[in-house]
């Protein structure tokens, strides 16, 4: 975690660093990317990296962590507009419009992209197990209430739902994403109309696998 001096920040330059950081990640890596270039370009000293993180890799970790929490609070804002729907059905009838609306963080999905495929190596662990504490949660929340509304069964544990929709979806965005870097694109430059059957299945397989009987 970053030091107090970080979050003595004001919220809009403490995010100003951590984009800053991702940027860099995304364009050189991680062995290369540079914190003096991250400091220019957040528009902070760079001695002052150094104050609020001990080290490039706990910059980096913070930066998987907090884009993590910046996505689910996002999403979590898109799913609001129609509370009562299904999620299942949800997800199937909005796919391209949420894949457009992220879009709107593509550094940040690409940053995603890069751990997930294994760019950062040695940190892959652990960003993905950060990434998931976080995103775990919010998909229990969501099994939770699908369990209120009745459309998700109630014979299973939380945890357990929320292993077999997290492990599902992982893969499938995993098998996509390498499908893309393979040809040089990124998943959002994807037209997600040419993979539409793998999501009717993929969709179709959680239903049936927890949805309510």
């Amino acid at each position: 975690m970053p030091k107090v001096t970080f979050f003595n920040l004001d919220v809009r330059k403490q995010e100003k660093v951590v984009r800053s950081a991702i940027s860099e990640f995304v364009k050189n890596g991680f062995e290369k990317g540079n914190m003096e270039s991250i400091a220019k370009t957040a528009g902070v000293a760079k001695g002052s990296m150094y104050q609020y993180f001990d080290n490039k890799k706990e910059l980096f970790l913070y930066s998987v962590q907090w884009a993590a929490e910046l996505i689910v609070k996002k999403y979590e804002n898109f799913l609001a507009r129609d509370s009562d729907v299904n999620i299942f059905d949800y997800f199937y009838n909005n796919i391209n419009d949420i894949l457009f609306w992220l879009k709107d963080e593509r550094e940040i999905i690409i940053f995603f992209e890069d751990i997930y495929v294994g760019k950062y190596a040695n940190l892959t662990g652990e960003s993905v197990q950060s990434i998931m504490n976080i995103t775990d949660g919010y998909v229990i929340r969501l099994i939770h209430e699908g369990k209120e509304k009745g459309y998700i069964r109630n014979d299973i544990d939380d945890e357990t739902l929320c292993i077999f929709l997290t492990a599902a979806s992982f893969r499938f965005k995993q098998y996509i994403m390498n499908n893309e870097r393979k040809k040089g694109k990124d998943i959002l430059d994807k037209d997600m109309k040419s993979t539409e059957k793998g999501i009717r299945t993929l969709i179709e397989l959680m239903k049936n696998g927890m949805a309510a009987r």
